[in-house]
């Protein structure tokens, strides 16, 4: 039975028999040839449902990349919580937080309604969008912070890694009040169009903080957040999963998204029968800097390995080439040889 993308993708997250992988990515998929050839561009679709919607697509309508998520930044839940963003003019910018961070989880104020403060209704009327368009041909993509990498937003990265030896109890209740309000926006997605939302805990990477304090500070707030999700979700964290591949399936998420460096034929041994895996063609030494020849290899090891979801390790850079998101989309479907 020959599929199309949606229930391709939807099948191979629940670990059922597919046609062949899916070739998607669960982070960001937009690129300045994307939006040159479009003519929509950052930060504009950063900030306008409309355009947010028109890029999200651009991979799929120019590359045949399975997938389309929204937004492109880890910066609205930090937003409406009180952090200043740095927004710059460029068609390759992503807002950034250069927030020097909270005293105190105390001095965090949660305002009421947060569904319609800061860039939330865009993102869901992003999604109404892509739902309206695209229903049941492509899956949707929710993408929303992990509850640590919001927590070191609010407290700022380079301090919450000192906090967790001097005051740890500071960094759990950072990380509270980061699922509450992460649980009740992704939950918002599914209502909206969503098919899945994808947690990108990208600062609770090992290489950041190491396995025991991803498995201490990190990974029990992944799983209360995937608790309370009501649909299909995906656990992104990046770097070198390999330490942690067993306690990000024991969060219980029905995907695993894992980096460039880790092992991917470890994580799909370890994984079966418990999670899918996403992954994970290198992001940026391939589908950035490779040649064709590059990206194809890389491609047909992440197919020989046995995943299922072939996507890009982490999030695609803006600088991208197009052509070599198609190489990889084109080795999945088999049209080249």
């Amino acid at each position: 039975m020959v599929m199309n993308a949606r229930e391709r993708f939807l099948k191979a997250l629940a670990m059922e028999e597919v046609d062949r992988p899916s070739v998607t990515c669960a982070n960001q998929t937009v690129a300045v040839e994307q939006m040159e050839k479009i003519g929509v561009f950052w930060p504009e679709g950063h900030k306008d449902p409309e355009k947010m919607a028109i890029l999200a697509a651009a991979a799929w309508e120019q590359a045949g990349l399975e997938g389309m998520g929204v937004p492109f930044c880890q910066t609205v839940e930090a937003e409406i919580l009180g952090c200043q963003l740095k927004w710059e003019n460029k068609k390759n910018s992503i807002p950034s937080v250069p927030f020097r961070g909270y005293a105190s989880p105390e001095d965090v104020e949660i305002p009421e309604n947060i569904l319609e403060k800061g860039r939330m209704p865009v993102v869901l009327k992003a999604l109404e969008i892509l739902k309206k368009k695209y229903d049941n041909e492509v899956p949707i993509m929710g993408h929303v912070n992990g509850p640590f990498s919001l927590a070191a937003h609010l407290a700022d990265p380079s301090n919450i890694l000192r906090l967790i030896i001097k005051s740890p109890e500071t960094v759990h209740e950072f990380s509270k009040i980061a699922t509450d309000i992460i649980a009740e926006y992704a939950n918002a997605m599914f209502d909206h169009g969503a098919d899945v939302v994808v947690v990108e805990d990208m600062v609770a990477s090992v290489d950041l903080l190491g396995p025991d304090f991803y498995v201490k500070f990190a990974a029990p707030y992944d799983k209360e957040l995937i608790s309370k999700l009501k649909g299909p979700n995906v656990l992104h964290i990046c770097g070198d999963a390999d330490p942690i591949i067993d306690e990000m399936i024991k969060t219980g998420t029905d995907c695993i998204s894992i980096d460039s460096k880790s092992n991917i034929e470890n994580a799909v041994i370890k994984s079966k029968g418990r999670a899918s895996v996403l992954g994970n063609v290198d992001a940026v030494t391939n589908l950035l800097r490779g040649s064709d020849e590059d990206v194809r290899n890389d491609t047909l090891s992440v197919m020989k390995a046995g995943v299922k979801l072939v996507a890009p390790s982490c999030s695609i850079s803006p600088l991208t080439p197009t052509k070599n998101i198609k190489v990889m989309v084109d080795t999945v479907t088999g049209k080249t040889a």
